[in-house]
């Protein structure tokens, strides 16, 4: 059996390190491709005229779950300002993966569960592919796909369109 790493051990890595705590595993994905990028910035954007840039926040920055999961979702809304010197910015009210190939199963069930399990509020799953937005919180699921509106209870106004999100 592999040593698992704790939140301890990946606190001591470099500042920048290109990984995630998952499971007690360091797991390195590599860069996103431009369409994930596309998606995430207007996500954030909205995200920003709404609650401000310090409280929106995009990847990488940490979201200490446990002992053995550190995770970086793409993007964030925080409920309180952390200090501009930590790492770990506590437990978002919001986060949102915007999936890919090589993440999508880790995104969708794992990491989803553990941020609804540790008092975030509400988690989406953009899915490129589907071309649907997912919203879980502990009263369940919504799916939005079309021109169905996907809207946000944690985030007052914050509602996304998924044809107005993946027109080309």
């Amino acid at each position: 059996m592999l040593p698992r790493f704790t939140r301890t051990d990946y606190a001591r890595l470099p500042e920048g390190f290109p990984a995630q705590l998952v499971n007690g595993c360091l797991v390195k994905e590599p860069a996103p491709t431009y369409g994930h990028q596309v998606f995430l910035g207007t996500l954030y954007s909205q995200l920003v005229s709404l609650v401000g840039r310090k409280r929106a926040v995009m990847a990488p920055c940490d979201v200490g779950i446990d002992e053995f999961n550190v995770y970086q979702p793409d993007v964030l809304v925080l409920d309180d300002i952390p200090s501009f010197d930590v790492h770990d910015v506590g437990i978002p009210l919001l986060a949102i993966e915007v999936l890919s190939p090589s993440t999508a199963r880790r995104d969708r069930d794992v990491k989803r569960r553990k941020f609804i399990a540790a008092g975030v509020a509400e988690v989406w799953i953009v899915d490129p592919v589907s071309r649907t937005v997912e919203v879980h919180s502990k009263s369940g699921r919504t799916v939005a796909a079309g021109n169905d509106v996907a809207r946000s209870t944690a985030v007052s106004g914050f509602d996304v369109v998924p044809n107005v999100l993946f027109a080309p």
